[in-house]
């Protein structure tokens, strides 16, 4: 198996690792030092163009409304995808309190994305900026073309 795990992802190799001993496993991302920034970069230099996702933003180029995402990332959908939000809503107020992602941090109550008050958006808005081992495996990528 090969995994696109970067170098901020080595807990989740290692865990995959320890619950699958016998799966053989390679990530030559982490095994080239390279970070998501990195990767992002070459990307960018090589001409091809970043998910929209990422051209907006966000951290993750995941679906729109990942159900792993924090209060801050569902502020910044409800903002970017209204209607995408209010749909996402409705299937809650369809399913109940089994479905709500979130807890309140002082009644540890879970609340509906309806109920998500006001407060910090969360996007990632650095560039991408490429490292020393960015440098190195693109220049591998080279030689071995």
């Amino acid at each position: 198996m090969v995994f696109g795990y970067t170098m901020e992802e080595v807990d989740r190799l290692e865990d995959f690792r320890d619950r699958n001993p016998d799966r053989p496993v390679i990530a030559p991302l982490i095994d080239a030092g390279l970070g998501k920034e990195d990767c992002k970069a070459m990307i960018l230099r090589a001409g091809i163009e970043l998910p929209f996702m990422y051209r907006m933003g966000y951290d993750n180029a995941n679906c729109i409304a990942c159900a792993k995402g924090g209060e801050g990332y569902f502020r910044a959908i409800r903002e970017d995808f209204p209607e995408q939000f209010e749909e996402l809503c409705k299937v809650q107020d369809e399913l109940g309190p089994g479905s709500y992602l979130h807890r309140n941090r002082t009644t540890n109550e879970r609340f509906s994305l309806r109920e998500l008050g006001d407060g910090p958006v969360r996007r990632n808005e650095k560039l991408p900026a490429c490292s020393f081992f960015c440098e190195l495996a693109e220049a591998d990528i080279i030689a071995s073309a």
